[in-house]
């Protein structure tokens, strides 16, 4: 589709390009008059599952300021971009990410760190683009959180009570849901 018109706005984290809204008006493939979509411009993010061993997942409990509430996550961290053709394209691999996160948010190394899958977040309105992690081998060290940022707890869950929170409902972030389907874990283990 050809764009006609394009209004955006772009946000920063201190010098580092975050995202970008787009208003985009789109030429009709019927000939009708353009069709105006919002688009949410993204460089992506990085999810990671940190093992502490085969039966038991570190989670975080975060403040996230939308919901107003504290929520259980795994760690995860948005991935630094550039502009590039309209776009915003990571600037850092998904891997070096979810590595920094990880130890910024928990304070835990992974010696082993592997990519288990990926999702874009919502296609209907947005490119951004979920990298799945899974960390194994995990040293403890330093929190190292970014300004602004809150994370109340880092805990340790056996398997089977995070089994247990999915089906109480209790941890209700995409992200992290996603992470943890991805990592095996599920209502029915």
């Amino acid at each position: 589709m050809t764009i006609v018109y394009r209004e955006i706005r772009r946000y920063t984290h201190g010098d580092e390009l975050r995202w970008a809204v787009a208003a985009e008006s789109l030429e009709n493939p019927d000939g009708g008059a353009p069709v105006t979509r919002g688009v949410f411009r993204h460089p992506g993010i990085c999810v990671i599952v940190p093992f502490l061993s085969s039966d038991q997942v570190l989670l975080i409990r975060q403040y996230r300021y939308p919901v107003d509430a504290e929520i259980w996550e795994v760690p995860a961290g948005t991935l630094p971009g550039r502009e590039e053709k309209d776009r915003i394209i990571a600037i850092e691999s998904p891997e070096d990410c979810a590595g920094r996160e990880l130890e910024e948010e928990t304070g835990y190394a992974a010696r082993r760190l592997s990519k288990i899958g990926e999702c874009y977040a919502m296609p209907g309105s947005s490119d951004e683009l979920i990298h799945v992690f899974r960390a194994d081998d995990l040293t403890q060290g330093p929190q190292r959180l970014d300004p602004g940022e809150t994370i109340a707890e880092v805990r340790a869950f056996r398997v089977r009570e995070i089994a247990d929170m999915l089906g109480r409902g209790e941890i209700r972030d995409a992200k992290t849901l996603v992470a943890l389907f991805y990592a095996g874990l599920s209502v029915a283990r």
